[in-house]
């Protein structure tokens, strides 16, 4: 997996049939629940941690299948609980919106030559950009032993050999 990306992805080509592989991974499911648990709808699955092993950074790992001319490609992301991304996307719209407003009340008082203490929401808007980015990122590696324990459910499931996505 790419670790340099707050959502790692992956990718296998397949010589199955679309079909086939949610059939092998909704059989690998119901036979191992203890290890890995996950829902399929349509051609996407989803796995995740058994909850008594997960912790407020543990991921998910959405995998979607398509069909294609020799067989389907899968394409696995992994990413935090929803609720938790979702947590992540406000605090970086309340910081575009604090480096917005802020920065033009800062902007025009000091245009108009006036005191201009808004400016000071640039910085901070920057600092605290950063520090939810480092969250993000300690967050990811708090996960990453499940994550790559996810990832191997899925090779395991699609009797894909040990390879880097």
């Amino acid at each position: 997996m790419k670790w340099k990306r707050v959502r790692p992805r992956c990718r296998y080509i397949i010589d199955l049939p679309a079909d086939e592989v949610m059939k092998l991974i909704e059989t690998q499911l119901r036979k191992s629940s203890d290890e890995v648990t996950g829902s399929i709808l349509q051609r996407h699955a989803y796995l995740t941690i058994p909850e008594k092993d997960q912790h407020y950074w543990s991921p998910e790992f959405h995998i979607t299948v398509e069909e294609t001319e020799t067989g389907c490609l899968v394409r696995g992301v992994v990413g935090p609980k929803p609720k938790v991304w979702t947590m992540f996307m406000f605090f970086y719209s309340a910081v575009v919106v604090l480096l917005a407003f802020g920065s033009a009340m800062g902007v025009s008082q000091w245009m108009l030559k006036m005191s201009a203490p808004w400016l000071w929401s640039i910085p901070a808007a920057l600092f605290i950009w950063l520090g939810i980015y480092v969250a993000a990122l300690y967050g990811q590696y708090l996960g990453q032993e499940q994550t790559m324990l996810l990832q191997d459910y899925l090779k395991k499931c699609l009797n894909i050999p040990d390879q880097t996505c």
